[in-house]
């Protein structure tokens, strides 16, 4: 006997959407960086890059072990020569002992970095809801 496709249908069960996005902007100077970070299940993907430009070239994955003492970390897209991508989620997986992606869309430098992680760092602290798993 074959079932019709409504009664498939209705044994699916559409389950709520546990992603939860918060979006912000970093001012430095006169320089207007767009950041965003999407809690999944077990880990977090931040995106950062400029207003114009809301391309993804570039994404690194950590996340922390019980073998390691540093978390583990690759390169998934983007050039291997730009480690600010693989530190940053090093850094936040460290931190927080989850699974971190970091897509870094912007050329770093030694005014602009520090910056932008002075603000990941308060958006978490007043955003609690994001790091509730």
């Amino acid at each position: 006997m074959m079932v019709n496709t409504a009664e498939k249908k209705s044994e699916v069960e559409l389950l709520p959407c546990n992603f939860k996005f918060h979006n912000f902007i970093v001012k430095i100077g006169d320089t207007n960086i767009n950041c965003q970070i999407i809690r999944m299940e077990d880990s977090l993907y931040l995106w950062i890059g400029d207003s114009v430009n809301g391309s993804m070239e570039d994404l690194s994955f950590a996340l922390t072990s019980s073998f390691e003492k540093q978390p583990i970390a690759t390169k998934i897209m983007g050039s291997i020569a730009n480690a600010t991508s693989t530190n940053m989620a090093k850094r936040l997986s460290m931190k927080f002992g989850k699974a971190i992606y970091v897509s870094f869309n912007i050329t770093p430098n030694n005014i602009i970095l520090p910056g932008i992680e002075k603000r990941i760092q308060e958006e978490f602290k007043t955003h609690a809801d994001l790091l509730s798993f």
